[in-house]
């Protein structure tokens, strides 16, 4: 069920990378975590790019078109896809291109092909929504609805444990720390970078810390201790409206109470993430 408002522009602008030749199709099916290959012309998927050990690099969207991908990432870190995809560009038909038009995301907007995208206005228009959010990627002109407040983006965000990257994770972050697996990683395709600790996790092991939202019943500051007893089993990553998102050791569980500074806080599980 998604939250029902009248649209607004978010201030988010994320950034799209383009990949176009014969090849960029199989070229990126073996880098990136989702099974590309499989995707149908205008459908889109979650994926991530690892690092060569398994550890997070970019939290992508992949746009699968006919003869070319587009991956999603967030704002100001396309350069950077580019860059570190790029360097696997070896003797293959792949031309990988920066979006240049703006992009735009809409909250609240139900006018969209949910997990999908299309060409729009010059431009085209993506459901690159959360859980419980409907969200639309925009690129071209600017959509004629009203600005919305950082700050209750922020609050969605959170709300729908959606993590950030550098502030909630970073590229110390094992894919299954941050609730991302479930819908970006396809276990039944071939090898990709960084598939090994992935899988071995999947098949064997465990993590010993998750993603979770944090409900505080008084303020608190990013980067205060979250604590259990007198042991610290987390940091609080972000917050904003008394809701905060953390990296909690895996024996909190959903449900329990921890301490965040002077605030008492109950721990939540994200939510499943949809597809898109």
């Amino acid at each position: 069920m998604f939250v029902s408002f009248e649209p607004w522009i978010a201030p988010d602008h994320p950034d799209v990378v383009w990949f176009r030749g014969a090849d960029a199709i199989g070229f990126l099916n073996d880098l990136v975590s989702q099974e590309v290959a499989s995707m149908e012309v205008g459908e889109v998927r979650r994926s991530l790019f690892l690092r060569p050990k398994g550890k997070l690099d970019q939290i992508l969207w992949v746009l699968r078109g006919d003869g070319e991908v587009g991956l999603v990432a967030e704002e100001g870190r396309g350069a950077e896809l580019a860059a570190s995809i790029g360097r696997f560009r070896i003797r293959v038909d792949v031309d990988i291109t920066q979006e240049t038009q703006p992009t735009w995301v809409i909250i609240g907007s139900t006018e969209f092909d949910p997990g999908r995208w299309r060409p729009f206005d010059g431009g085209l228009s993506a459901d690159v929504s959360w859980a419980g959010v409907s969200r639309t990627l925009i690129v071209g002109n600017r959509p004629t609805v009203a600005e919305g407040e950082a700050g209750e983006y922020e609050r969605l965000r959170i709300l729908a444990g959606e993590p950030r990257w550098g502030i909630d994770v970073d590229e110390k972050t094992i894919p299954q720390e941050a609730g991302l697996v479930s819908v970006s990683v396809d276990f039944k395709k071939g090898c990709y970078l960084g598939q090994e600790l992935v899988a071995r996790i999947h098949n064997r092991g465990h993590v010993n810390r998750h993603l979770r939202i944090l409900e505080l019943d008084n303020a608190a500051d990013a980067g205060a201790a979250i604590t259990s007893g007198e042991n610290e089993v987390g940091v609080l990553t972000s917050v904003v409206d008394r809701v905060g998102l953390g990296l909690v050791r895996r024996e909190i569980e959903p449900g329990s109470s921890v301490q965040v500074g002077a605030a008492t806080a109950k721990v939540l599980a994200v939510p499943s993430k949809p597809q898109t």
